[in-house]
């Protein structure tokens, strides 16, 4: 059997045809965004883009499953493509290491961005840079100091409760006229287990927030078809 074959007599040719085509972003390759590249073309979706300037780090792998020992001190977008293509070589993988503040430089028109990144400002400026272009997005909310992965939700913004990170969104979008109810998050039904400035982190909660984000993807893309 080839790689599509238990994935077409689950969702029939033309939804895999569709994931083919559509062109997916995603930012932030760590604990959460590592794993949503690769749950995407193991689905069938063959042209995606993936931003993170870091570096692999001996610490990462304990919870970020792309990487392995062989690819501590490389870019996390060089690793990731190598593995990527080492999954499936009839993809386009464009890897870019540069700051987010220059997505408006991205020539590609995508049909989804997938937001990852763990830095306040950065979330703010790419979910203001979709919705202001008419792309569909979804971000990861907060996932550090949380250990159950049966918690991870997908939901609207306007409608997460508990996270920290979540009100600071809400309150900086709507600053900057961005419809929060239209945008949809992962996020943890679960309290912090521990409430301190170093983020703890396990492999459970940012692999299921990545499996959640990429899931929704592929879902909506089905949802388009069979309408």
């Amino acid at each position: 059997m080839s790689l599509d074959d238990r994935t077409r007599l689950l969702i029939n040719q033309n939804n895999l045809d569709k994931l083919s085509k559509i062109k997916v972003l995603v930012v932030g390759l760590g604990g959460v965004g590592s794993i949503v590249p690769i749950s995407l073309v193991r689905s069938g979706v063959k042209n995606i883009t993936i931003i993170d300037k870091d570096k692999v780090d001996d610490s990462n792998l304990n919870r970020q499953i792309a990487y392995n020992f062989n690819d501590i001190g490389t870019l996390k977008s060089v690793a990731l493509k190598k593995h990527l293509l080492e999954i499936r070589s009839d993809i386009n993988v464009t890897e870019i290491h540069d700051d987010i503040k220059n997505i408006s430089s991205l020539n590609d028109k995508f049909d989804y961005v997938v937001d990852c990144i763990d830095d306040i400002k950065g979330k703010i400026h790419l979910i203001e840079y979709a919705f202001k272009n008419n792309i569909k997005i979804i971000s990861s909310l907060g996932m550090g100091n949380r250990f159950d992965p049966t918690k991870v939700k997908i939901t609207k913004l306007n409608k997460t409760t508990i996270d920290p990170l979540a009100r600071k969104l809400r309150y900086e979008l709507k600053k900057r006229n961005v419809d929060i109810s239209l945008i949809n998050v992962s996020f943890s039904e679960e309290s912090p287990i521990i409430k301190d400035r170093v983020i703890s982190s396990m492999i459970f909660t940012p692999n299921a927030s990545g499996l959640a984000l990429a899931s929704y993807i592929i879902n909506d893309v089905i949802k388009e078809e069979n309408k």
